[in-house]
């Protein structure tokens, strides 16, 4: 498929063999698969029960661990406002879920029933799996309040935007976490940086801000100074196979 090379090759250069990821906001595991093919080995968060019951069923546990959790500030309880139509779009943000029904009015009426899922942070899941070298975190608006619940940023980190929803995704770029990092970002799915080089936080911000309303979704991602080399390729050749 060819969006699957795509994010293989965009990835390639990122992590290497034996690499630990967390893929927070796992879904199906579309992602997770991708980085299970290129050696990493991955925990798969997501909170949607049938979804973590499909990554269980194509996934082999050698290589990726699923837990079936919301990821947020704090360690307990949260309930997700589930779309059976959509599985992507479900989500613990009610803002999010108002600003893109107020925005595309197919959205209305396809959240149809709640689930109360376990809750766990970010520090909490490096307790138990030990520090990531990159964290993924899609969590449609509850980006800001996953972030929350991290001490220290590792050093790869992304997470996704959307103009429709900013000012959480700003909020979250003032994190302490983020004050010795640089950034650059992807639109839509992360098949390649938009930018020749990395910037600052508030050079990140005044790009984002600038972007037109409908180049507005992709992901931020965050690198730290202890970074393995292998995130200074900024223009790796495409491998011929993985």
């Amino acid at each position: 498929m060819r969006q699957s090379r795509l994010l293989r090759e965009f990835y390639y250069p990122l992590l290497t063999n034996g690499a630990l990821v967390f893929d927070i906001g796992a879904n199906v595991g579309t992602m997770t698969k991708v980085f299970a093919s290129l050696g990493a080995k991955v925990v798969a968060v997501e909170p949607n029960p049938d979804c973590v019951r499909h990554i269980e069923l194509t996934t082999s546990r050698d290589a990726v661990e699923v837990l079936q959790a919301a990821v947020g500030e704090t360690n307990g309880l949260g309930v997700l406002k589930v779309s059976d139509r959509k599985d992507k779009m479900s989500s613990l943000s009610q803002e999010w879920r108002e600003a893109v029904a107020k925005e595309n009015r197919d959205y209305v009426g396809i959240w149809t029933r709640e689930v109360t899922v376990p809750m766990i942070t970010l520090d909490a899941l490096i307790e138990r799996y030990q520090s990531p070298f990159y964290i993924k975190i899609d969590v449609e608006g509850y980006e800001e309040e996953a972030l929350k619940g991290l001490s220290a940023c590792p050093p790869l980190l992304s997470f996704e935007f959307n103009r429709l929803f900013l000012d959480p995704v700003l909020r979250a770029l003032d994190n302490i976490i983020f004050d010795n990092t640089t950034f650059n970002y992807t639109l839509i799915d992360p098949v390649k940086f938009e930018l020749q080089d990395w910037v600052d936080r508030h050079e990140l911000k005044n790009r984002i801000l600038s972007l037109q309303s409908g180049r507005g979704l992709g992901d931020i991602f965050a690198r730290t100074p202890n970074r393995s080399n292998t995130l200074d390729v900024k223009h790796p050749s495409r491998p011929s196979s993985i």
